[in-house]
């Protein structure tokens, strides 16, 4: 029965972001199981929109700097619009399109998390991870589907503030837009920090030769960056205080295969944050006088998976799951009469994840004496598959778990 536990331990300690596997499995009474997790976290330059298509952020965050939308970034380009409007009856100023500015991101977040847990009894383990955090993010911007040359070969020379204008660098216009209004640049960014750490406890409460019952909390600490709403590439996903609670039952089919279906919730814990509220629909980039202390609610996720987990061997284990989350809208609050009520704007979530696991063990072979050392080496994959309102992560995680 020991060997079973220590083989699928190392699906329960979750203390960098929850992405393992369920298991009611724990550790036996007084054993120290210290483990290292290293991951790599891609695809969060893509998001499921509201109707659940999948587009790239470059896609989804593009800025069309048509006539209208100039006008709204400051009055030089008012004015020059004006101008040209000025010029015969063809409304050339209506007309006048700088194009797309599309932003390219290439944001990869890697980690690497010592995990210490402990078997508190026979039927409860705490585990305790800290993660260190590597974000690093190529960012390019390139201007399409622009109008200008025309405009220049018919007015190019007639003043010189009209070509000066005229020839507008987009994108260092776009920064000195953001700069002007408080935001930190875009720029190529390369960075480490302490993530969010997490207290992990498995309570086994029942159990017998066939299935068993367990309560799973994973209190998420808010060690890592608070938000910061003047940088418009940061994570912004730390900072945070939850807890995630899991009903597991695991139901043995036969000696090798077991099932494990689980239902979840996770709590947030309102705090206060820093937030820019836009004081229109359309305002996508609120300037810095619209900065308020706000007191924000992020939306609590239900969660219904399972789990099925096969014993190839003595040394192989393999696991595979499902996961279907529901996140409620986040709520945000403030004093005066702003429109909080856009910080909310698709929020509420659907997601929908595949996981997948093999490991490989020596425990079983140290306790006949024939390996040195007891240990568990693990990969996992986990892939968002579908949904509304959410980031696209495929997770990579390698595991090292030792016993003592």
């Amino acid at each position: 029965m020991i060997v079973r536990k220590l083989l699928t331990l190392c699906l329960l300690l979750t203390a960098t972001s929850g992405y393992a596997l369920t298991s009611t499995t724990t550790l036996p009474k007084s054993v120290n199981g210290p483990s290292f997790r290293y991951g790599m976290v891609d695809g969060i330059d893509q998001r499921y929109t509201q109707d659940g298509t999948l587009m790239t952020l470059g896609d989804y965050k593009s800025v069309v700097f048509d006539a209208t939308a100039l006008t709204k970034f400051n009055q030089r380009a008012k004015d020059l619009i004006n101008a040209l409007n000025a010029f015969g009856n063809q409304r050339l100023g209506d007309k006048f399109n700088m194009g797309v500015l599309k932003i390219d991101t290439k944001p990869e977040v890697k980690y690497f998390a010592p995990v210490y847990a402990r078997g508190v009894t026979e039927r409860w383990t705490l585990g305790f991870g800290l993660p260190i955090v590597n974000y690093s993010n190529k960012i390019s911007m390139s201007q399409q589907h622009s109008n200008i040359d025309f405009y220049r070969q018919q007015f190019s020379g007639l003043s010189a503030e009209l070509d000066q204008a005229l020839n507008t660098n987009l994108q260092q216009a776009a920064n000195d837009v953001l700069t002007g209004r408080g935001y930190k640049a875009i720029e190529n960014r390369k960075e480490s920090f302490v993530g969010d750490a997490q207290l992990v406890s498995l309570f086994r409460f029942f159990d017998n030769d066939t299935y068993s019952w367990a309560y799973q909390t994973d209190f998420n600490l808010p060690t890592g960056p608070q938000f910061n709403s003047d940088d418009l590439t940061a994570l912004n996903v730390f900072g945070r205080t939850n807890f995630n609670n899991k009903l597991i039952f695991s139901a043995r089919a036969n000696p090798w295969l077991t099932i494990t279906p689980y239902a979840g919730y996770l709590l947030n814990v309102p705090d206060q944050v820093t937030k820019r509220v836009p004081t229109a629909e359309d305002d996508t980039l609120p300037d810095a006088s619209t900065k308020t202390d706000v007191q924000r609610t992020i939306g609590n996720t239900a969660s219904i998976g399972g789990n099925l987990f096969a014993d190839l061997s003595d040394q192989f284990s393999f696991g595979t799951g499902y996961e279907y989350s529901m996140k409620e809208r986040d709520q945000y609050s403030g004093p005066g009469n702003k429109r909080y009520d856009l910080l909310s704007a698709d929020t509420q979530a659907r997601i929908h994840k595949v996981r997948g696991q093999i490991s490989y063990s020596t425990v079983k072979s140290y306790l006949k004496k024939s390996s040195a050392i007891p240990l568990i080496v693990s990969l996992e994959v986990t892939d968002t598959i579908a949904g509304m309102n959410a980031e696209r992560q495929l997770i990579q995680e390698m595991s090292l778990m030792l016993f003592f």
